[in-house]
């Protein structure tokens, strides 16, 4: 039998953005980082990578690449630049899988509220932003009124909670 677990927790940090932790954890791997997105430009402006197990002592040097995604922006192409980054002979898979599922989180938690430093219109023009790159991924974003009707739920039913 075999048993994986991966779990992110987001952070919204006043004037900077979000700070997402995860764990990835199986019967050999315990690997642990923290990532920090710039909430306007959505940039990696801090990573690290640490762990309480690991299968081999060599797979240190492909957790100590993490350094490595530091300036790097989330958007069209951010998954093929963390492959060449943190993939691959010289490095981690779970630690790249790591850092794209870190920044799928910190969406998902800006999707879902407004922090309290931002302005509504300059949150509205990021969301605009994100759908249109959704689109073809998600079938939510697919729909004509995708975009008014998520931000409409964050706004009302979500604020009232």
């Amino acid at each position: 039998m075999y048993e994986q677990m991966e779990k992110y927790s987001v952070n919204n940090i006043p004037g900077k953005g979000y700070e997402v932790t995860g764990n990835f954890r199986d019967d050999i791997h315990d690997i642990h980082t923290r990532i920090l997105f710039d909430y306007h430009t959505y940039q990696i402006l801090e990573a690290e990578a640490t762990t309480d197990s690991l299968p081999f002592p060599i797979c240190q040097q492909g957790l100590d690449k993490i350094k490595n995604v530091v300036g790097l922006q989330a958007g069209p192409g951010f998954s093929r630049k963390i492959k060449e980054t943190l993939m691959g002979a010289q490095g981690c898979i779970h630690l790249g899988e790591m850092v794209m599922n870190s920044m799928k989180a910190g969406l998902q938690a800006a999707s879902r509220e407004i922090p309290e430093w931002v302005e509504e219109e300059d949150y509205k023009q990021r969301w605009s932003l994100w759908s249109t790159f959704f689109k073809d991924s998600c079938i939510y974003f697919t729909q004509p009124d995708a975009l008014e009707n998520l931000l409409h739920k964050v706004h009302t039913e979500m604020k009232n909670q």
